[in-house]
């Protein structure tokens, strides 16, 4: 830390954006770099996030190593979030303590899952694109009744896992006194964007309604246990949108999203946890909805190619705590020098002004970002955001 910011702590900086208030410097907050990306940082191999990560983790739960991760990863976590003075941390949600899903490796690159009621999925990871996805599953060859028989079952189940927190938990103790800490997973409830599923939305309705009130019911209860392992806000939200606009229509997502939105946010208000809703594209037809009647408190992976400005977002939803609007996709990947510190600076003009706003680029650090261009524009940030807010 520089001398220029010794005046206040990470987590300081951070609740202060939550409070409309100006620091020191901006804060910045990247929910997850890479693994490739971190490895390159530490000069090591290295355990964080994205596609890598979550290949390595299936091989080590499938070599029946579900402590090797979660010591591995929150070691990582910490040395990187320290190395490069960021101000919050996304943490991954740990394999449960009792790892109760089979692991079959299909091939090199490919693992079948199945948990004990037989719902399974194939995971498959693409070296050149270096990302780890699902490419078959229970509910897309079975269909709506695998989504029926799977609200049975959550009718008798329900309790999230607290060794789930065992990463965090760890982070926690080695820099929580210092960052705000918060977990990336499972802290909304959210209708999958697959042909079951939508399909079901339109057939099957009042089952889809069951659905969410379970899972809803379980964010609570994630939510309750995170605030007793000390998280400093919640990280929700799913992707909802693309480019074009919402993939629910207004008037689905008064209907199936936005009322329980509006209780996990009261929920984590209860807490006295912030609540920032996360999700890429463009959701202008749906922010009087998503921005102010749902309560939220912030909005993240703010999508400029998508036509989220967040200038514009700022003048409209002045209550709203802003994060991130440096495009990863683009600008991250094959940007220039200039260009890089031209949208960075952008955002910050945009956004700090007053508070309510932490830097960060538009999604994740992934796979495809390059060090230098990373490195850069956090440079950028943590010095012109310093000269912004002293000025």
């Amino acid at each position: 830390m520089s001398k220029k910011e010794g005046s206040m702590t990470s987590k300081e900086r951070v609740k202060r954006a939550f409070q409309h208030q100006e620091s020191d410097r901006v804060p910045v907050f990247e929910q997850e770099i890479a693994s490739n990306v971190a490895s390159k940082i530490l000069g090591r191999k290295t355990y964080t996030a994205c596609g890598p990560y979550w290949r390595d983790v299936a091989e080590h739960l499938y070599s029946g190593e579900r402590d090797f991760i979660v010591e591995k990863t929150g070691k990582d976590i910490v040395e990187l979030y320290s190395r490069l003075e960021i101000d919050a941390i996304g943490v991954p949600p740990a394999p449960p303590e009792i790892y109760s899903i089979s692991i079959k490796k299909l091939d090199g690159h490919t693992y079948y899952y199945e948990d004990e009621n037989g719902f399974w999925s194939v995971m498959k990871y693409t070296p050149e694109a270096m990302m780890f996805s699902e490419v078959d599953s229970t509910f897309r060859k079975d269909g709506i009744p695998a989504i029926r028989k799977l609200v049975e079952i959550n009718e008798k189940f329900l309790s999230p896992d607290e060794s789930k927190l065992d990463i965090a938990d760890y982070v926690i103790e080695e820099l929580g006194k210092d960052k705000a800490v918060t977990i990336i997973s499972d802290n909304c409830c959210w209708i999958p964007l697959e042909e079951t599923w939508l399909e079901a939305m339109v057939v099957e309705p009042d089952l889809i309604e069951r659905y969410l009130d379970q899972q809803t019911e379980k964010v609570i209860k994630w939510i309750r246990l995170q605030s007793g392992h000390g998280v400093d806000f919640i990280l929700g939200g799913a992707d909802v949108a693309d480019n074009r606009g919402p993939i629910y229509s207004p008037k689905d997502f008064q209907k199936f999203i936005l009322p329980r939105l509006k209780r996990i946010v009261k929920f984590a208000h209860e807490l006295g946890l912030p609540y920032i809703y996360r999700t890429d594209g463009n959701v202008w037809p749906v922010a009087q909805e998503l921005f102010v009647e749902s309560g939220v408190d912030g909005y993240g992976e703010i999508d400029a190619q998508a036509g989220m400005d967040i200038g514009e977002l700022k003048e409209k939803f002045p209550q709203l705590t802003l994060w991130g609007n440096v495009d990863c996709a683009k600008t991250l990947i094959d940007g220039s020098r200039e260009e890089i510190i031209a949208e960075t600076k952008r955002c910050i003009d945009k956004g700090a002004r007053g508070g309510g706003y932490i830097f960060g680029s538009s999604n994740t650090i992934h796979p495809g970002v390059p060090v230098d261009n990373f490195l850069l524009m956090l440079k950028t940030a943590k010095e012109y955001g310093w000269q912004k807010t002293n000025e």
